[in-house]
């Protein structure tokens, strides 16, 4: 393994001139640091950023050019001015598609997207200012391959309860929310949970069963008066609705890139490496489904906000 280096604002700086696919990768908020890693020209198409990391490092080998700093640094750092600021974000409340969605959106090499990538999440417990929180997204948005136009983020679902701070930092940017019927959500929730339930996530609250997190994700979402804001049911994401998906979130791609959009829709999403065939799960033992869920769910159908 190569050696991590520790960089001063300054060399880090220097780096990043250097290297155009130099960019954060983690945060470790006790000790006060970012880890940087050299993705060079590789291109994220994997549904979760932390596979398309170990995609590359499988590619590159185990000498990848790392780099450590002062968390610091992005209070103030220069970020190279052919950084591209987010155009898109995907939040949603687990289990919704939001992954296939990433993988059909990633299928194009005109889409820079990070799928769940960690320094979006621990960034929120440090307590860093408004600055520091945009330059990391600008410091992930470096145009690593020519081809970019786009830069998607797709956040972990606890995100939604951050969204008028997120908003604050990227005024204008289409925001879609993925929700889905919550006893499907509620059993997938069961049959593996999320690693953040009960955790201290930073933002604010500690979601400690699937219930509340859906809860909180779609009262967070009901509450959103915003004009770049928009819902959509898991039910209506399949191949004939990308059309329209991709028009809100600003993107025009060429019929052949369509194309491989569509025909990823074909694939399970969660297959890992070896892409495998989607087939539907079959429905498991119904779970007893509170009430108040049941009606935040209609509400949410019901909502202007339905894409």
């Amino acid at each position: 393994m190569s050696q991590v280096r520790v960089l001063s604002q300054e060399r880090l700086e220097d780096e990043l001139a250097f290297r155009e696919g130099l960019i954060p990768v983690d945060i470790d908020t006790d000790h006060g640091r970012i880890s940087w890693v050299d993705l060079e020209q590789y291109h994220c198409y994997r549904g979760f950023f932390r596979d398309s990391l170990q995609s590359w490092a499988a590619l590159r080998g185990s000498n990848l050019d790392r780099f450590t700093s002062s968390l610091d640094v992005l209070d103030s750092i220069r970020i190279p001015s052919n950084s591209l600021s987010p155009t898109a974000f995907i939040f949603h409340a687990a289990r919704c598609g939001s992954t296939l969605l990433a993988q059909v959106l990633a299928r194009s090499r005109e889409n820079m997207v990070f799928a769940e990538a960690a320094p979006h999440n621990q960034i929120w417990r440090a307590e860093s200012p408004a600055t520091a929180y945009r330059n990391l997204f600008l410091a992930m948005g470096r145009r690593r391959l020519p081809s970019y136009r786009s830069h998607i983020v797709k956040f972990t679902s606890f995100n939604i309860l951050k969204f008028h701070q997120i908003r604050a930092a990227f005024p204008r940017v289409p925001a879609l929310f993925l929700f889905r019927e919550p006893a499907a959500m509620l059993e997938s929730y069961r049959r593996a949970s999320p690693s953040w339930i009960g955790r201290e996530l930073g933002v604010g609250r500690i979601l400690e069963t699937p219930e509340t997190a859906v809860e909180a994700f779609f009262r967070a979402a009901l509450s959103i008066r915003d004009p770049h804001f928009r819902c959509l049911d898991y039910a209506q994401l399949r191949p004939e609705s990308i059309t329209s998906i991709l028009k809100f979130l600003g993107l025009n791609p060429s019929p052949q890139e369509l194309r491989l959009m569509a025909a990823a829709f074909a694939w399970d999403a969660k297959s890992g490496a070896v892409a495998r065939p989607f087939t539907p799960r079959l429905p498991g033992a119904a779970a007893a489904l509170p009430e108040r869920l049941r009606g935040l769910y209609a509400e949410l159908k019901a909502s202007r906000l339905v894409l």
